[in-house]
Parts: structure tokens; C-alpha cells; sequence
């Protein structure tokens, strides 16, 4: 009885030592699916932050392009000297289209007394002939 007693012992523990080695195996496996997961997820976000990086560097030399700086001599100081001349364009532009719509609305208000101008001297000359008509029908 002792001996089955024993066998007994030694397949529980035989079964045991299979469940912890089962239950290690799964346990592995379970991190190393973490494991790809998180090496999955950091390929995505390099993906996401090299995507950004390269649209914040295409805005960059988009920006650089229009001001007129070259982006692989570019400094501060001639980025801060290119908003400047931008800006004094930009101002010269306005002033420029200003000046031009002032002109324009100059030369409407000039337009508009002549044209009225005409048009009274039409109503008078009408007027004077309505006259004139009338005048001569009571004749």
C-alpha cells in the first residue's frame, strides 16, 4: 500500500509539475504576444511620429520655400529677417491695393458726378421742351 501510496505521490506530482510547466508555457506565451503587441504598437506610433515629423518638416520648407529662405542655410535670424520682409510685402501689397481701390472709388465718385451732371442737364433740357410743348399747345 505504501508503494501505491507513493506512486500516487509521485503521479500527483508528476501531473502537478505538467500543470506548472502548462501553466508557465501559456503564461510564456501570453508575454510574448505582449510582447509583439508592444513592438507592433511602437512600429505604429514610429510610423505616426515619422509621419509628423515629415509633414512638420514639408510645412517647415513649404513656409521656408515661400519666404524665400533656404532651409539647409536657414537660421532664426534670417527666418525672423524673412517674416519681415514678408511682412513689408505683404504691407506694400496692401498699401498697393489700397491705394488702387481708393483710386478706383475716385474715379467712380468722378463718373457718377458727371453722369449725374449729364442727367440733369437732360431733365432740364426735357423739361424745358415739356415746356416749350406745352406753350405752344395753348396757342
Amino acid at each position: 500500500m505504501e508503494l501505491v501510496a507513493v506512486m500516487a505521490q509521485v503521479a500527483a506530482s508528476s501531473q502537478a509539475a505538467s500543470a506548472h510547466r502548462a501553466s508557465g508555457e501559456a503564461q510564456a506565451q501570453a508575454y510574448r504576444d505582449q510582447a509583439e503587441q508592444a513592438e507592433s504598437k511602437a512600429k505604429d506610433e514610429e510610423l505616426i511620429r515619422l509621419k509628423n515629423l515629415r509633414q512638420a518638416l514639408a510645412s517647415q520648407r513649404a513656409y521656408w520655400a515661400a519666404a524665400g529662405i533656404d532651409s539647409s542655410t536657414g537660421s532664426p535670424t534670417t527666418i525672423r529677417e524673412a517674416s519681415e520682409d514678408n511682412f513689408e510685402l505683404e504691407q506694400g501689397a496692401a498699401l498697393i491695393n489700397t491705394r488702387q481701390q481708393i483710386r478706383s472709388f475716385n474715379n467712380s465718385a468722378d463718373a457718377a458726378i458727371k453722369i449725374g451732371n449729364i442727367k440733369a442737364r437732360g431733365s432740364l433740357l426735357s423739361g424745358v421742351a415739356s415746356g416749350m410743348n406745352t406753350y405752344n399747345s395753348y396757342k
